[in-house]
């Protein structure tokens, strides 16, 4: 798994091909020039990530994948540790006594992603 400053390509390459068809919908977005990364395995994107910084101390974590990292067993495992490793490493960089992230209800795979990556339901 490797990690690296995001590019618009990158984001424009999760957007035509997510996990989740919702992604397709979603408003141009441009990427991030700060706590971005891409997430790259076997030299393909499985998504992009990072974390925004609301205020002193508190963000929000975001990610969308794509459809690359719909593999199952060990390469999931794997690939969710590595996530959540540079996820904690954002949020340690950034100085943040909380972190929060937003998901569907309706969306499971997410639900049970984020609290893998020890979020709380609030």
């Amino acid at each position: 798994m490797k990690f690296r400053e995001t590019i618009q390509e990158d984001l424009d390459f999760v957007r035509a091909n997510p996990f989740e068809g919702a992604i397709k919908n979603y408003p141009y977005l441009e990427a991030p020039t700060e706590n971005c990364v891409t997430i790259i395995f076997e030299d393909k994107i499985v998504g992009v990530g990072g974390v925004n910084v609301l205020w002193k101390g508190v963000g929000e974590v975001w990610l969308m994948l794509t459809a690359n990292c719909k593999k199952e067993g060990l390469y999931g495992i794997i690939a969710l540790s590595a996530i959540k490793d540079k996820m904690e490493e954002l949020i340690e960089s950034n100085n943040l006594w909380r972190a929060q992230a937003t998901t569907r209800t309706d969306f499971p795979q997410a639900i049970k992603m984020i609290e893998f990556f020890g979020f709380e339901r609030e």
